[in-house]
């Protein structure tokens, strides 16, 4: 019986990133226990500490991808503290990753902590724009700052944002996202050409 535990635990990590799943379960049952419900204006947390399996090959700082991988810990959990999470269940809908822009200013060093800011800082009828921030813990230095862009399958953000609280006025668009969406749809135009 032990053996077969072993052998369907050895399969699961083959076939499937285990520790991926098991992560965001953690984040957002965390999340449901001890923090409570916000609005489209506030601002989720998450904390991380960068272990040896965050680092890059010199062992001095986080890896790269593994900023990314944070990224949608982070935004699980802002869709599920704010609400929008079941709204897009609801709807049986989708939020997709359609672009981002990261901002790396300084390393997060092996054996640091760190939290993960997330807030919504523009929408548009399908998309979403989430702002996200990389900060040490022990100095409040802002490490990288992610923009990215939620393309919205299956629903709008009327019926995504229906008994959110601050839904009902939309910020103006951030100088930074208008310049961002000017270079992505100069680089759609390119790709157009070439197809």
């Amino acid at each position: 019986m032990f053996c077969a535990i072993l052998v369907l635990v050895a399969l699961a990590y083959i076939l499937w990133d285990v520790n991926y799943f098991l992560r965001i379960a953690f984040t957002i049952l965390t999340g449901r226990l001890f923090q409570k419900k916000c609005g489209i204006n506030d601002t989720t947390t998450i904390y991380g500490f960068c272990t040896t399996q965050d680092v890059d090959i010199f062992l001095k700082h986080m890896n790269n991808a593994r900023y990314v991988r944070e990224l949608d810990f982070a935004r699980f959990h802002f869709y599920d503290r704010t609400g929008i999470y079941d709204n897009i269940k609801a709807a049986n809908g989708h939020a997709l990753q359609g672009a981002s822009s990261i901002r790396y200013r300084r390393t997060i060093p092996i054996f640091s902590f760190y939290k993960v800011e997330t807030k919504l800082v523009y929408w548009e009828d399908k998309t979403l724009f989430i702002e996200q921030k990389f900060i040490t813990t022990n100095d409040g230095f802002v490490r990288a700052i992610v923009l990215s862009r939620q393309n919205l399958l299956d629903v709008d953000v009327e019926r995504l944002f229906k008994g959110i609280p601050g839904a009902d006025s939309k910020p103006e668009c951030p100088e930074e996202i208008r310049h961002w969406l000017q270079s992505i749809e100069i680089s759609s135009a390119r790709l157009r050409k070439k197809d």
